[in-house]
């Protein structure tokens, strides 16, 4: 400094207010000059010092920004910085703790320079009237630049310091606290600003620089002290939303949904990780934190809140979020129940977390529909396939909140998410209703458990819950009815193509939707629908005739036809002779309102499948032709013949005769196991088993071996599981028949037929394939409730140890428990989905050259079966081989000793070894 710069310092600074009020032209440019000429940090603070205490009260406010703000605030910022600068480089030296006296003093400057700029912004408050922005430029940038590098710094300070910082401990902690003083004095001076009318360009600027500012403060202090987040965040929702009209385009508001969205992701796993842990029954098993619970809860509520007011608010300027909003979605479906990803939470703690966090996803859901781009990331085509397993079902009750939502939006949204390709610019994406359908096929496992939910909106009471696939299918149900007529030929083929999918739940799905929307819908809608599904049956490709999904589809709206319409529709039928009108009628019997009605089908039908019957039979060779009449035949009658127990109405006697004597002669002319060599030939050996199974008591007992012999070759072969599942159907039904006892019978046919069912059954009973299996067990337990041949039953069991266990559990209706046993979850997450095909629908009628083997997917299946038995066989294997271990030794010294008993401790290892070994051999089958 020189002589006359000392000098005048030495003058100005004994004045009063009045003498600076005098020379304030004078005196205040010159002490500006002289801080912008030197360069020691010391002695540019004691000029600031001069400059807030004795100059700044006599500036008005209204000039301050261009008498002393926009001359100093550069140069101060360069000092603030180029001090943390210094500190940053003592902190690096070899010999740190030489250092400390010269940190410490940095820290104290930085101190000053943070009472000069409170000072400032304390002085912009000082006015009666409200402040235009216009009157300050510099000093908001310089508060927020101050803000941030002291945070920033102090953020940092236990990396930085290390070993020193519980020396500096006092100097940062009075830095945190100026700091923080500098921010409250900062807000309020914000909240006493207002836009100059009308707003200029530069305001614009500087309130979304103010903002943005706010923002890169509000994330460093996240991980410092929440109520300064808090604080901050209020701050900016106050300012963003009061001046949306003129920031909203410059304020890139998607970065701030981002943060949030992160910040809100990291707290709700922490949040998960304070509660208690609980067991699948509801028990504690280790306490969590409460309080810290509580805590975390309300921060996590309160930026959620933050989070939608964003949103709402900015929704149409919002971009650069939508994938992060929808990772958010889907990590709070996923880890809250019913996910099978949730933890066991405690209802009163559930309840609070869908208080504070989830009760507002449908608020983001909503504020986000006429989001292209949010479109486009929930169905998007890319997208397919792309989902993980666990998120399946956290994407599937997104969409249908997107579904609730729909229909209150106006046309053009709605538009936009069912038509899934509007413009050729547009990214190739799915219909949100097919999406619907998709999501739904990945959640096999959810649905077959099922999982049930708790949906207050759609059953009107909190403690009632519902299946996934009924809450799914009403929601579905309501958004289709509600939708424009415009748009329904969209809902129409999607309907259409997954009442074709090989997906049993899209399948299901698409048929009750279907059925919803017509049976609220006019009678010449009903009618309409029924006769637009036969006639699609009818241009089907002969080998698909009639495609079975779409004949269950119409059989079931054929129920609900006016009975005018039930009448015409099978005069209508009636008059043909293709083989779906047949069909039809034949599996449409129970749904004619008019008995007289039923009566005329059921005569007519039999009448014309038992002649074509005969005609079919009296070939030498089966064409391909053939086989397709014989699969329809045997397909309606039974139908027919299925229905008797359900219906008071029969197939006259005498055609059901002649039914039975073409059977008999069908049976005595074929080899069953020549049957079995394509798809076409197993459905036509299949439906020609079920229907034997319901003319038992009319057939002779040659038919009947003929039939029990062509069945043990079929299992013998490996057949198909639909083939092995009709086998099961006929031999619950074996046990009301009664074989003679004559002595020529008792002592050729007999032992041997009996001796063949006793086979059938356990080769059934040792199935590795779960569903044979289980059906397996309800038909043998039915058929020895039934039969009179009593010797079937021991000789079933007596040579497979354990299957007596399994029989009497399965009849007191308890699960049959082993070691390694799967849980339903478990064996719903190994077995693949369930796909309709040839072996889960008798009436699919794929032709040979465009199927492969029939039975390419059961066996699949049972390969995967086979995997999980031996792995379940080893570990079976290995606790036995551990209890031999230990037993061996005590039976070796019992034998060498003198007692008489062994100890209790020995019988019970004894009884262990013995469960055990039970256990493997029916792991083993």
């Amino acid at each position: 400094m020189s002589q006359s710069q000392s000098s005048f310092l030495e003058t100005v600074v004994g004045w009063d207010s009045t003498k600076c009020q005098e020379n304030l032209d004078m005196a205040l440019p010159r002490l500006i000059e002289c801080f912008q000429e030197l360069d020691v940090i010391q002695e540019q603070i004691g000029i600031l010092k001069i400059i807030c205490h004795s100059f700044l009260p006599c500036v008005q406010v209204t000039d301050a920004e261009e008498k002393v703000f926009s001359r100093l605030m550069d140069q101060v910022c360069g000092l603030f910085d180029l001090t943390l600068e210094d500190i940053q480089q003592y902190t690096q030296t070899g010999d740190r703790k030489s250092s400390l006296p010269l940190i410490t003093d940095h820290l104290q400057s930085l101190v000053d320079l943070f009472e000069f700029l409170e000072t400032c912004v304390c002085h912009m408050q000082t006015g009666n009237m409200p402040l235009e922005w216009s009157c300050l430029h510099s000093l908001p940038r310089g508060t927020i630049h101050f803000l941030r590098g002291a945070y920033g710094h102090c953020k940092v300070s236990g990396e930085l310091y290390q070993e020193l910082l519980s020396c500096l401990s006092v100097p940062l902690s009075n830095l945190f606290k100026k700091t923080h003083s500098l921010q409250v004095a900062f807000l309020r001076l914000l909240d006493n600003l207002r836009v100059s009318d009308p707003v200029t360009e530069q305001e614009v600027q500087e309130i979304t620089q103010v903002c943005r500012g706010l923002f890169d403060v509000c994330q460093i202090v996240t991980s410092l002290d929440m109520k300064l987040m808090v604080t901050l965040w209020k701050a900016i929702s106050k300012h963003a939303v009061g001046n949306k009209a003129h920031i909203g385009q410059h304020l890139e508001v998607g970065d701030m949904v981002n943060h949030l969205c992160g910040e809100i992701h990291t707290g709700f796993v922490y949040l998960l990780q304070l509660l208690p842990r609980l067991d699948l029954e509801g028990r504690v098993l280790s306490q969590g934190d409460e309080k810290g619970f509580q805590k975390s809860l309300k921060i996590l509520g309160f930026q959620m809140k933050i989070l939608v007011m964003l949103v709402r608010e900015f929704s149409d300027l919002l971009d650069r979020c939508e994938q992060q909003v929808y990772n958010l979605l889907l990590t709070l479906h996923r880890l809250l129940p019913p996910s099978l990803s949730a933890q066991q939470i405690d209802q009163k703690n559930l309840s609070e977390i869908q208080q504070h966090l989830t009760n507002a996803t449908d608020v983001l859901i909503k504020a986000f529909l006429p989001n292209k781009v949010f479109i486009e990331t929930l169905t998007g085509i890319e997208k397919v396939g792309a989902v993980r397993d666990e998120d399946s079902f956290p994407d599937l009750q997104i969409l249908l909140r997107v579904l609730d939502n729909l229909p209150q939006m106006e046309d053009r949204i709605q538009q936009l998410w069912v038509d899934h390709c509007l413009y050729p610019e547009d990214l190739e994406r799915l219909s949100v209703i097919e999406m619907v359908f998709r999501t739904t096929a990945r959640c096999s496992v959810e649905m077959g458990l099922p999982l049930y939910i708790t949906d207050p909106s759609l059953t009107g009471k909190h403690e009632k819950s519902m299946t996934l696939y009924e809450n799914c299918c009403t929601r579905v149900c309501g958004f289709l009815g509600s939708l424009t007529t415009k748009l329904f030929h969209k809902a129409e083929e999607v309907l259409l193509e997954n009442i074709l999918s090989h997906d049993l739940w899209c399948r299901l799905l698409a048929e009750d939707v279907w059925c919803f929307l017509v049976r609220y819908g006019s009678a010449d809608l009903c009618r309409d629908q029924v006769n637009f599904l036969v006639e699609l049956m009818k241009q089907s490709p002969p080998a698909f005739q009639p495609p079975s999904p779409l004949l269950s589809l119409t059989v079931r709206l054929i129920k609900c036809l006016a009975p005018e319409h039930q009448a015409e529709l099978t005069q209508s039928l009636g008059a043909s002779d293709d083989p779906v009108s047949l069909r039809v009628l034949a599996s449409c019997v129970q749904g004619f309102s008019d008995p007289g009605l039923c009566q005329g089908v059921i005569h007519s039908v039999s009448e014309i499948c038992s002649w074509l019957l005969r005609e079919i039979t009296t070939t030498e060779e089966y064409t391909q032709e053939d086989l397709h009449r014989l699969v329809l035949c045997l397909s309606c009658l039974c139908e027919l013949l299925g229905q008797n127990d359900t219906i008071p109405l029969a197939v006259q006697p005498h055609v059901t005769s002649s039914i039975t004597d073409t059977i008999g002669r069908l049976w005595k002319g074929i080899v069953a196991s020549d049957w079995l060599n394509t798809s076409l030939s197993l459905q036509c050996l299949g439906k020609l088993i079920l229907l034997s199974s319901y003319l038992l008591l009319s057939l002779d007992n040659d038919v009947l071996d003929k039939i029990l012999t062509g069945m043990s070759s079929c299992v013998q072969q490996e057949s198909s599981v639909h083939l092995h599942l009709t086998l099961v159907y006929f031999l619950r039904s074996f046990g009301k028949v009664t074989l003679p006892a004559s002595p020529e019978v008792c002592l050729i046919k007999q032992p041997q037929m009996l001796k063949r069912l006793s086979d059938l059954f356990v080769a059934t009973l040792t199935s590795s394939d779960l569903f044979i299996y289980h059906h397996g067990l309800s038909a043998f337990t039915k058929f020895a409730e039934e039969t009179l041949h009593e010797a079937v039953v021991p000789s079933c069991i007596e040579d497979q140890p354990g299957l007596q266990d399994c029989v009497v559990q399965f009849i007191n209706k308890s699960p049959y428990t082993c070691s390694g046993e799967l849980s339903r979850l478990d064996f719903l997450r190994i077995v693949p989905p369930c796909r309709i095909g040839v072996d889960m629908d008798s009436d699919s009628g794929v032709s040979d050259h465009q199927s492969g083997p029939s039975s390419k997917r059961p066996r699949l299946m049972e390969n995967v079966n086979h995997r999980q038995v031996s792995q379940q066989l080893k570990t079976s294997v290995e606790e036995l081989v551990g209890v031999l271990r230990e037993t061996l030794s005590d039976l070796e010294a019992f034998t060498k000793s003198e007692d008489t008993d062994m100890t209790p401790q020995t019988w019970n290892n004894l009884e262990h070894i013995q469960t055990k070994i039970m256990d493997i051999m029916k792991e083993k089958g």
